[in-house]
């Protein structure tokens, strides 16, 4: 195996195969870096949006397999326990488990001729030199680098001295509770379990998912609130083990690299902080690194491939510019009891949730549509952050 290559991923998930698959598709040479052998535990939801699919059909060719998920249109909103409504979705919504998921994207990307390197530890970032020192002594060099390694990213914490601030950004528990669900089961989604955050409770064929996420800087004790969002579940606390991890939504990289070192996915910061949705920006933005990474290696100008890919990314980002300030008003105290009434009774509402995970609608629409509605006098002052963190953001 040659040590030299035009571009080195570092992570498989979502983001990471993506780049991995768009790049050998584009006749680079990629070697697909991941400290874990696959398949592999991650947390998450695992809803698998429809802009999702559309993703997955644009850079892996071909569409999720039927028996990988379990399919509904079932969504309940609720309120600190309380259920405010049950919905149909105008379309399938599907829940998959990141094990098999990510397994199947990282196959994907290898067949595509990525050469598989999981397993693997890096040592140092030699950026002068233009190579990564692996654990076991091995030295490989690249092109172009693409740090797609999620919230704790060490290529974001070389890049920027930390991977995020992460008082800013959400912290997560999630446990997987043992109870097989039919075809089209109830999901539901807590908007007030937890502040700055929310709830899930996802369905899948042999689990049901059940997690909550919320800015824990904002004075709360999380692992708490997930005890009592299990038992408003039907769940008992004692009887599941719990898992914990930050998640980036709500604090993007404006600069997502730098020179020839790029950023992806949840490294990013590229996650929706009100739907959740992480998984097509992931995919999404892992191609864009490696077209941009294509583009400036065929140039002769590898270092400059920051340039391009920031402007590939402009459009991710200014949707979750609008996702801040709208959330600002989501998860504002003074808006708690509009929102609230909103949840319960709002048609729109309801249909711009799904339409934002569908990809059929953008955050500027949504926005656009708040300020033509009678409370829009209500969201007057109301910022894109709490106000315990307001000076910082």
């Amino acid at each position: 195996m040659s040590d030299d290559f035009d571009v080195i991923v570092m992570g498989a998930g979502p983001a990471g195969s993506a780049a991995a698959k768009r790049a050998a598709d584009l006749g680079l040479t990629v070697a697909l870096i991941d400290r874990s052998v696959f398949p592999r535990h991650k947390l998450c939801g695992a809803l698998v949006s429809p802009r999702a699919h559309t993703a997955i059909a644009d850079v892996h060719g071909t569409k999720l397999p039927d028996d990988m998920y379990l399919a509904s249109r079932k969504v309940a909103f609720k309120w600190n326990g309380e259920t405010l409504r049950e919905i149909e979705a105008p379309y399938d919504l599907t829940y998959t488990m990141r094990t098999d998921f990510d397994h199947w994207l990282q196959r994907s990307a290898l067949r595509a001729g990525a050469v598989n390197m999981e397993g693997t530890r890096v040592a140092e970032i030699l950026d002068k030199e233009n190579a990564l020192l692996l654990e076991d002594g091995r030295r490989l060099t690249y092109g172009v680098f693409i740090g797609a390694d999620g919230a704790a990213s060490p290529v974001a914490k070389h890049l920027f001295g930390q991977a995020f601030d992460n008082d800013k950004i959400a912290f997560a528990f999630e446990t997987e509770v043992d109870d097989p669900c039919a075809p089209d089961a109830l999901m539901s989604i807590d908007f007030r379990i937890v502040r700055w955050g929310y709830g899930w409770n996802f369905p899948k064929r042999a689990t049901r998912t059940i997690g909550l996420g919320g800015i824990k800087s904002v004075d709360q004790d999380l692992k708490t609130l997930m005890n009592r969002y299990l038992v408003n579940e039907g769940v008992d606390p004692t009887s599941v083990k719990i898992k914990g991890a930050h998640l980036p939504g709500g604090d993007y990289k404006v600069k997502p690299g730098r020179g020839n070192v790029l950023l992806a996915g949840d490294a990013a910061g590229f996650v929706d902080a009100i739907t959740g949705e992480g998984i097509a920006l992931a995919i999404e933005s892992g191609a864009l690194a490696a077209e941009a990474a294509a583009e400036a290696i065929r140039a002769g100008h590898p270092a400059r491939a920051d340039r391009t890919y920031f402007a590939k990314v402009k459009p991710i980002q200014s949707e979750l510019d609008k996702v801040r300030r709208i959330r600002g008003i989501v998860y504002a105290e003074a808006f708690e009891t509009h929102f609230k009434s909103r949840l319960t009774e709002s048609q729109w509402v309801a249909s711009s949730f799904f339409d934002v995970l569908a990809g059929k609608t953008t955050y500027a629409e949504v926005e656009k549509r708040f300020a033509q509605k009678a409370f829009a006098s209500a969201i007057k002052g109301i910022t894109a952050w709490p106000a315990k963190l307001r000076r910082r953001a």
